[in-house]
């Protein structure tokens, strides 16, 4: 692992916030890998978490409140109880991942890739899922007209 990508880890998981978007402006051209780490509990609400690669990462019970995962690869993550308001999902990629019980309010998960995600007795309003992939997902606590779904496709998935 490179010192580059420990210093980042290290920041998140003392939760250094400023510090660690510090750190990612400083290091624009290098790309985060979070693939298999445990940040459950952590508060890294407005992280600069674009573009990095967080497969099978835990993030259950964090605060990521206007958190950056535009262009993140999610895939295989573990979101259940978390505070996702306001946070940024646009483009990321999220196959199987868990969002239970997690407060979504105003998030934008806008060309996301959400297939056979579990999003189970989560709370929405105005969350954005324009153009987002949902197929085969699980939303079925979730009230549709909470939502913007505009062309997602959402074949196979069960809604309340």
């Amino acid at each position: 692992m490179s010192n580059l990508n420990r210093k980042g880890i290290e920041l998140l998981n003392t939760e250094k916030i400023n510090e660690f978007n510090r750190f990612r402006m400083e290091n624009l051209t290098f790309k985060l890998d979070l693939n298999n780490q445990d940040f459950s509990g952590k508060n890294l609400s407005s992280a600069f978490l674009n573009g990095a690669i967080c497969n099978n990462t835990n993030f259950s019970n964090c605060i990521l409140k206007k958190t950056n995962l535009v262009q993140a690869e999610l895939n295989n993550s573990n979101f259940d109880n978390c505070d996702l308001t306001d946070t940024l999902f646009m483009y990321a990629e999220m196959n199987e991942c868990t969002l239970r019980n997690c407060k979504m309010n105003r998030s934008n998960f806008m060309w996301a890739n959400l297939q056979n995600s579990d999003l189970s007795n989560s709370t929405l309003t105005n969350t954005i899922f324009i153009e987002a992939n949902l197929q085969h997902s699980i939303l079925d606590a979730l009230n549709r007209n909470n939502a913007y779904i505009k062309s997602a496709k959402i074949e196979f998935t069960l809604w309340k």
